[in-house]
């Protein structure tokens, strides 16, 4: 399976065909290294819709989608060959990311009140990235499938896992 090490990032490059982003390694420079081309994202698109288009550099057609599990709606990354990698809540703001080889912890280590929150992931006690929401930085080899399904939970959380804005009626 592809790996991310080092830094990598998101970056926009069109805005109605796909693609629309690139999910690139590199430090910013000419020579950087596609890691994944990206369709469109939002939230419904991705928990209730046909997911988020993903392509690998070989013409790989991967999708970031959701499936039902308990009271959550979870995002998985899909191939033809199947489940690659899924994620589910461990608490508020905090989830698991698991594959056919691994299992993750991501959660934040900042909070949002003046800045965007700073993320790890980590893998027992070892730590493996930091991410914010469109960089990461892996110190240790990370699957790609785990990192999209990261920047899928930094940016949406899962529904029902906090307050999604929706008034409340009391009948009283």
């Amino acid at each position: 399976m592809e790996q991310v090490l080092g830094r990598a990032s998101i970056r926009r490059i069109g805005v109605l065909t796909f693609p629309i982003f690139e999910f690139v390694a590199g430090d910013g420079t000419h020579d950087e290294e596609v890691l994944a081309r990206l369709g469109r994202d939002g939230w419904f698109r991705t928990y209730f819709g046909r997911g988020r288009r993903v392509e690998l550099p070989d013409g790989t057609p991967w999708r970031v989608t959701a499936v039902g599990s308990g009271r959550y709606v979870e995002p998985r990354v899909t191939a033809g060959t199947g489940k690659l990698a899924t994620a589910g809540s461990i608490g508020k703001r905090s989830y698991g990311i698991n594959g056919r080889d691994y299992a993750y912890h991501l959660y934040p280590t900042t909070t949002a009140a003046l800045r965007k929150p700073t993320w790890l992931l980590r893998q027992h006690d070892t730590y493996l990235a930091t991410l914010s929401s469109r960089s990461m930085e892996a110190h240790h080899p990370v699957p790609l499938a785990a990192a999209l399904l990261c920047f899928t939970l930094i940016k949406y959380g899962l529904p029902g896992d906090g307050n999604l804005g929706i008034p409340k009626l009391n009948w009283t």
